[in-house]
């Protein structure tokens, strides 16, 4: 263990901290902590549906999900239910996989800039995001689109390095692709940075030629949106042409909060299994000094092009944005520069120091993360409605006392239980006896060897279940359940 930790060779210790990010990022995957976030679960139904059609489905159809989102991201979902049957594990996990291509790429992408001692802090640090590992267990299509957009960046760099028509094709190819993928089409702008190298007089003219590969790539995978274009109006819901707002001042508010929110959360919503600053105390720490070191050694263009790719999707993602505040869905984006920024703090700061220095440090930070990821997002941010009943099921699947669970609802209570039967499927708990029952047709059978769950703020409900008078042969428990988001 101790000639791996010190060791020089980066593919051994990235391989150790990938494998070891896989079990992070899927601790307490099937837990009820993690099982709601409120939209989700469209997406596990939608990906059903395509394994039931056998894959047999337009890929470049912009309207999937909610009619918002492309049907592509969605086909690489269906494929791990597919393989690995229908269930929250599976669903889950295709996003999870992602921190492999994510390492490989992000590290590629850094080591081609900065010192390879740069790209490995920086490849650990945003391994050990709370932010990351939480995410990705909500099983929307943004980590794709950020595991694309950090291999978009490896090839523009690529391109820089080495301008011919096979890397720009590749490059064209891979932004052709991340145009079906959430914020995709935005892409091209975030990455241009990386391609200023190529307008220099003396390169231009050598990189023009094969720079048409690009086109014909991008070109190539584009085309099908085109003769489509009227299933545009989908996704465009989720930008700057449908506006939460009508002050355009909160177009720079929203891009003034994208540069802090490393070290301030602007989601007043708390979604995603995701609370507080975006980095831990420590990564926060480094960043800060990391932007300042950057920022000293501008003129070098490997500071200054992480620099500009840096500013340019703060801009652009806050341009945008059609909300009035910093969706956690769009900030997910900024992590890959925080770990590059405290990566190189890092990197200064144990130039000299001893190399267990800097395990320590790290050992420290995945620390930190995995209490942030467990249990300080949740004292933040609470349970939702539906993951409590969930967690009543899954206390009864343990229990062999409990033969029935019941949701005792008021008639005005305005909770929905849409997506409960698919999560009962998703998590196994079909054969767990479950049941709604409204508080206006309670009666004492119901109670017979029950257990019945109410929400705290359900008063109603509460009352009329104090109220009923039942015989003492009716055996039945009581949990209150205290939800701190009502979905």
């Amino acid at each position: 263990m101790r000639k791996l930790f010190f060791t020089n060779n980066h593919v051994k210790i990235l391989f150790f901290t990938t494998c070891l990010a896989l079990i992070y990022y899927s601790w307490n995957i099937n837990s009820w902590k993690f099982s709601y976030v409120g939209d989700e679960w469209a997406f596990y139904v939608f990906a059903k549906e395509i394994v039931s059609r056998h894959f047999i489905i337009n890929p470049f159809d912009f309207h999937g999900v909610y009619w918002q989102n492309t049907v592509l991201s969605s086909i690489y979902q269906a494929l791990f239910l597919k393989l690995i049957g229908f269930s929250n594990f599976a669903w889950r996990l295709s996003n999870i996989a992602l921190i492999i291509p994510i390492t490989i790429f992000f590290y590629k992408w850094m080591k081609k800039s900065f010192e390879p001692e740069i790209a490995l802090y920086s490849t650990i640090l945003l391994q050990c995001s709370f932010y990351l590992a939480n995410f990705f267990k909500v099983g929307k299509n943004m980590p794709q689109a950020l595991a694309l957009l950090l291999v978009c960046l490896f090839a523009a760099d690529n391109c820089t390095k080495n301008p011919s028509k096979k890397n720009f094709f590749i490059l064209g190819l891979l932004l052709g692709v991340s145009f079906y993928i959430y914020i995709g089409p935005i892409f091209p702008i975030l990455i241009w940075p990386y391609l200023l190298p190529l307008l220099h007089k003396d390169r231009f003219k050598q990189a023009f030629p094969s720079s048409l590969f690009l086109i014909l790539g991008y070109s190539l995978l584009l085309f099908p949106s085109l003769v489509q274009f009227s299933t545009w109006d989908g996704p465009a819901g989720k930008t700057f042409l449908h506006r939460e707002f009508t002050d355009n001042k909160q177009i720079l508010v929203n891009i003034y909060h994208n540069f802090l929110l490393f070290y301030k959360n602007y989601d007043y919503i708390f979604a995603q299994f995701v609370a507080g600053p975006y980095l831990d105390i420590i990564s926060r720490i480094l960043a800060f000094i990391g932007t300042l070191i950057a920022l000293f050694h501008i003129r070098k263009n490997k500071y200054l092009f992480l620099f500009i790719s840096y500013i340019s999707t703060c801009i652009i993602i806050g341009i945008t944005s059609p909300y009035v505040y910093a969706p956690t869905t769009r900030g997910i984006f900024f992590l890959p520069f925080g770990a590059a920024f405290a990566g190189i703090a890092l990197y200064y700061i144990m130039k000299k120091m001893p190399k267990y220095f800097i395990v320590l440090t790290l050992s420290l930070v995945f620390i930190l993360n995995f209490y942030q990821s467990q249990i300080g997002v949740f004292n933040i941010s609470g349970y939702s409605s539906t993951a409590l009943v969930i967690k009543a099921m899954q206390d009864a699947q343990r229990s062999n006392t409990i033969k029935n669970t019941i949701l005792l609802l008021s008639d005005t209570n305005s909770y929905r239980y849409d997506n409960l039967g698919e999560m009962r499927q998703a998590y196994d708990l079909e054969k767990i006896p479950f049941s709604i029952v409204s508080a206006s047709q309670l009666q004492c059978l119901h109670l017979n060897n029950a257990k019945i769950i109410i929400f705290d703020y359900d008063t109603r409900a509460i009352n009329v279940y104090n109220q009923i008078q039942c015989p003492s042969k009716f055996n039945h428990s009581r949990e209150v359940l205290y939800p701190k988001i009502n979905l």
